[in-house]
């Protein structure tokens, strides 16, 4: 008998005690026609006391009858770390939160003991009665009564164990589970999310019949050839030996004395039943190992498929040999095949583009523990905006999960609760931690490997590549070899996790090139080489943290047109913050350091696609637009002839309704309507029926076409737009004469006093200093408190470098900082004006110097007045060759306060970056400033806008009109630069009552230089010399 005392929670080549095998095949009913099963839930409020360590638990805190008067409180499921007890959410990435030993953790380390009561449904009797604890970080000991039922390690996957013998059917029972929040575990489940502890999963009670189904194993095998699909269902009977022969009046040790049946009935999604099937279970062990298979081959089939995600109801029962049911399972068959074939991961035969997201379980008010409705937003949003396939980064997730998966239609990458990331070349070959790892495979497969959506087993992350891996391969393999499986480290260095070996490496448990952050031209290389024999899919890329998703679109060029690369899998879905509260109670999002730890990692867990609290990033408009189901291309302008191409591999476009509009100038002036229903894979070449009409010289004609959905599906609503495309057409249309000449005006008044210089044109006056500073008034009221300026400094994005982490000088951030450019001062500064025909021109000349005062930048600004009030600024700029490539490059100026409206003509109508604006069509767009505020956890630039021909400013009166003279990026603000890069949260900021305004000939892009590339060559500002003009009209 083990001896709990032993510090088990130290030793990895014991990983469980007296827990029951992992199942598949649902909960059991009583009978065919029940409509809950045999289920008990215990979630709710337990006692609870949270101790230092393990060493303070008494020794008998397990006993019914120990005071617990002085005990509070705590929900199950829950993390305690998010109860706001004296234990806190701690985050890292890579380094363990405590001294790097294996397997040894720290004296100090919280353990919690739950406690509840109750009473056992008296129909259970002569039952078997199993208590399902659906997860507990990281170590879980489980007593009844007072007896020590079992232990079990492996935080994301349920722990079952078998109460019959302890529980009391006359009266309370009482269920005390200890949980230690470190163990030898948390050394293989170092995995980049926050260190919760608790009972963070569901809680309940289950009986069966003594003689039950353990396992019902159900697959659906799809032939595309044919239409045709097998079913196979392999059932494995358990028995409680000692309620069983109680229960049949067999004395002595024997066992069963007759044979069992086992029925399968398969339904279609009409109820119909389309195939059933019996099989004797020998009441002999030695026979058949009280297993059976049953298999059927249907003629003709409904596939399931990430588009079509068809599921058939299977139920399975057990019966005696005279007909009496025992039990019965239900579960849900898709059918389906995945397979390679060359280089080609096909499903259903047809080579999928994987549309992928990596996906942590978090929610930013309950850490760990996930409701169903958080799970459906979930899965609702990834398939609103197009992903079709998931990976459960870095363990396998909530069952519920899995259920939604199969019914909404995603693929599923499944990975085992394995990442040794600060331990990365040794635990994957110590023998000591084999056990650990490959049991963490094999309950992975055994729970989950009848769900349709899974199309891969993952052995984990992060944790290099050695005999361990190879034993968790083969064991999975052992189970089930109808899926591929994936292990990112067998492309890696043995003994680092530096550079992609994809020829050196062992494909034998690794069905894809799986590199994590690859350049473009890596995985180009790859695919272009004749010795490539496996597809590239990465199984991280575009790392989403901040402002990010630089280049998604170049990324997706290759994945829609290059042979062997296919698709990939995004880091990550969700930002991982948490909301927690400063003492005056104001709320914030905390990541790393926030919670009073020591060691941290800081920001780096936000980094999802969508925020903490599910409100889609600008990027996610951006993957929409890329992997829509509905590609358009211009095939002749003249003739508004088009190709339509559908991107799906199984379904037309006939649940789609095509809308178009032709837009002048950023106004609709005509519109239709669509109707496509172009086969899977195939195009279609249609012409719009657009009426020609003149446009002026200066003027822009654009077609948007947007694919919307005909009718409500489950995820989406109808009329939710699933694709779109914008083409430029203004060279069809003929070009009226030019415009006259506009009205000689009068030239403005220029008066020059002991400060500087008054120019004034009507209501328009420009106050100009002897140094070049000055403000613009409008009606004798300050519209503009300073004048552009040299602006090329912008607040940091995650991508730049990150604020919290040391070894950053190499990156922009650092680079920038180093050279001074967030502290530049001004080393000289002249100013002159003069007449020049019917305007006046002030020209400003200045001297900007950071750091090394030998590498300056040079910036001249001539603003020309004109007589009708419009004023035009012509920029330009010298950079040093010392200088490291910029930020940006441009202008920023206040406005006085008020100006709020804003109208512009250029890209949107979210915030872009120059690689990362595909999905923002040119347009006319009107909103506020507050509302361009991108609110990233971490403050930082947000709100760019690219290609814009002009906008606008409105409030106290009057309207600020600026126009680019050559096509400019811009953004406006209640906070500055400075402001922003000084922030840490939201909360330290405070919104001028000024408008920021920046407008820049260019603005580096995004890249993913947090975890991956940096900005590519072609999205920097990496030029030593600049213009920028636009011109300032001012009215009421």
């Amino acid at each position: 008998m083990w001896n709990v005392s032993d510090k088990l929670y130290l030793l990895p080549e014991i990983q469980e005690i007296n827990r029951l095998p992992m199942h598949s095949g649902g909960l059991p009913y009583r009978s065919r026609e029940a409509v809950e099963p045999e289920k008990l839930s215990l979630d709710g409020n337990w006692k609870f006391r949270l101790y230092h360590r393990p060493e303070e638990v008494p020794a008998d805190f397990a006993a019914p009858q120990a005071d617990v008067k002085e005990w509070g409180e705590i929900a199950v499921p829950s993390n305690w770390t998010m109860a706001g007890l004296f234990d806190k959410p701690v985050y890292t990435n890579v380094k363990m939160p405590f001294e790097n030993n294996p397997p040894m953790v720290p004296e100090e380390n919280p353990t919690g003991v739950y406690r509840t009561t109750f009473r056992a449904p008296k129909e259970w009797k002569g039952r078997r009665v199993v208590i399902h604890v659906g997860g507990a970080e990281s170590y879980l000991e489980l007593y009844l009564n007072g007896r020590l039922i079992g232990m079990g390690k492996d935080t994301r996957l349920p722990s079952e164990f078998d109460l019959t013998r302890a529980i009391d059917f006359k009266g309370e029972n009482t269920l005390v589970c200890k949980v230690i929040r470190w163990s030898d575990s948390s050394y293989i489940e170092d995995q980049d999310q926050w260190w919760m502890a608790g009972i963070y999963r569901g809680v309940y009670l289950y009986a069966t019949s003594p003689a039950y189904l353990e396992d019902v194993f159900s697959l659906g095998d799809y032939d595309c050839e044919t239409g045709s699909g097998t079913v196979s269902v392999k059932v494995h009977l358990g028995f409680d030996f000692e309620s069983y022969r109680n229960r049949e009046g067999i004395n002595g040790t024997s066992g069963p004395t007759e044979d069992f049946e086992v029925r399968c009935e398969l339904c279609n999604a009409a109820g119909k039943k389309v195939w059933s099937a019996a099989a004797k279970i020998d009441w002999s062990f030695r026979k058949d190992y009280y297993r059976a298979e049953l298999t059927g081959k249907l003629r003709r089939v409904q596939p399931w498929s990430s588009e079509t995600p068809t599921l058939y109801s299977l139920t399975t029962a057990l019966y005696t040999a005279s007909g009496e049911l025992l039990d019965c399972r239900r579960a849900k068959v898709g059918f389906r095949r995945v397979e390679m074939v060359g280089r080609d991961l096909r499903i259903n035969g047809e080579r999928v583009i994987i549309r992928g997201v990596n996906r942590h379980e978090h929610d930013s008010r309950t850490g760990k523990t996930l409701s169903l409705e958080s799970m459906v937003q979930d899965i609702c949003m990834m398939k609103r905006f197009n992903f079709n396939a998931v990976r459960t980064c870095h363990y396998p997730d909530d069952h519920r999960w899995y259920d939604l998966c199969d019914e909404y239609g995603l693929y599923v990458l499944d990975e085992a609760n394995f990442e040794a990331h600060d331990n990365y070349t040794n635990i994957c070959r110590d023998p000591r931690w084999k056990t650990a790892i490959v049991a963490r495979a094999e309950r992975m497969v055994l729970r989950d490997r009848s769900h349709a959506c899974i199309i891969g087993w993952s052995l984990g992350n992060e944790s290099g590549s050695g005999e361990n891996h190879q034993a968790e391969a083969a064991a999975v393999r052992a189970l089930d070899d109808s899926r591929i499986i994936h292990h990112e480290g067998e492309i890696k260095d043995l003994w680092s996790q530096g550079h992609h070996c994809y020829f050196d490496a062992d494909k034998s448990f690794n069905a894809f090139v799986n590199p994590m952050y690859p350049t473009l031209e890596d995985i180009l290389t790859y695919a272009r080489d004749r010795r490539a024999d496996r597809p590239v899919i990465p199984c991280e890329y575009a790392h989403a943290m901040g402002n990010s998703s630089g280049s998604l679109g170049d990324y997706w060029d290759l994945f829609w047109n290059e042979p062997g690369i296919q698709g990939g899998f995004i880091w990550d879905w969700v930002d991982q913050g948490i909301w927690t509260k400063e003492e005056n109670g104001v709320e914030f999002l905390g990541y790393g350091g926030d919670f009073g730890e020591k060691s941290h990692d800081f920001d780096f867990c936000c980094n999802g696609m969508i925020s903490p609290d599910r409100e889609p990033h600008p990027a996610m408009y951006e993957f929409l637009h890329l992997t829509g189901p509905v590609k358009v291309e211009l095939l002749n302008t003249k003739k508004f002839r088009f190709k339509a191409t559908n991107r799906r591999n199984f379904t037309s476009l006939a649940d789609l309704a095509g809308l178009w509009e032709v837009q002048r100038n950023g106004r609709t002036v005509q519109k239709g309507k669509l109707a496509l229903a172009t086969a899977p894979g195939e195009s279609e070449v249609f012409t719009l029926p657009v009426k020609p009409f003149e446009i002026g010289p200066e003027d822009e004609v654009f077609v948007n076409f947007r694919f919307v959905l005909k009718k409500a599906t489950p995820y989406a609503e109808a009329g939710w737009e699933l694709a779109n495309d914008q083409c430029d057409i203004t060279g069809a249309f003929k070009c009226a004469a030019a415009p006259a000449e506009p009205v000689k005006t009068a030239a403005p008044t220029v008066t020059e006093t002991k400060q500087g210089w008054i120019i004034a044109a009507g209501d328009t006056v420009l106050k100009l200093a002897k140094n070049g500073d000055g403000v613009v008034e409008y009606g004798g009221k300050t519209v503009l408190e300073s004048l552009p300026e040299c602006n090329i400094f912008r607040a940091c994005t995650d991508n730049d470098g990150i604020r919290g982490w040391d070894g950053q000088e190499h990156k922009p951030m650092g680079l920038w900082l180093k050279a001074g450019l967030d502290r530049l001062k001004r080393t000289a500064s002249t100013c002159r004006v003069e007449n020049s025909g019917n305007a006046a021109v002030a020209t400003i000349e200045r001297e900007f110097a950071g750091s090394d005062k030998k590498a300056p930048i040079r910036f001249t600004e001539k603003i020309t007045v004109g007589g009708d009030g419009v004023v035009r600024f012509d920029c330009s700029y010298e950079i040093a060759e010392a200088l490291p490539t910029l930020p940006r490059v441009g202008v920023s100026f206040l406005t006085a306060p008020g100006f709020e409206e804003l109208e512009y003509f250029g890209r949107g109508p979210f915030e872009n970056y120059i690689d990362r604006n595909r999905a923002a069509f040119v347009g006319r767009y009107a909103t506020t400033v507050a509302e361009t505020y991108v609110d990233y956890i971490l403050p930082q630039e947000n709100g760019n806008r690219t290609d814009v021909r002009e906008f606008s400013l409105a409030g106290g009166g009057a309207v600020l009109e600026v126009k680019a003279l050559d096509r400019f990026e811009f953004g406006v603000s209640h906070y500055t630069a400075a402001d922003l890069f000084g922030a840490f949260h939201r909360k330290d900021l405070k919104a001028r009552p000024e408008t920021v305004v920046t407008i820049d000939r260019r603005q580096r892009g995004l890249g993913t230089g947090s975890c991956g590339p940096q900005t590519r060559p072609e999205y920097e500002v990496s030029e030593k010399s600049y213009t920028l003009s636009f011109s300032l009209k001012i009215k009421k």
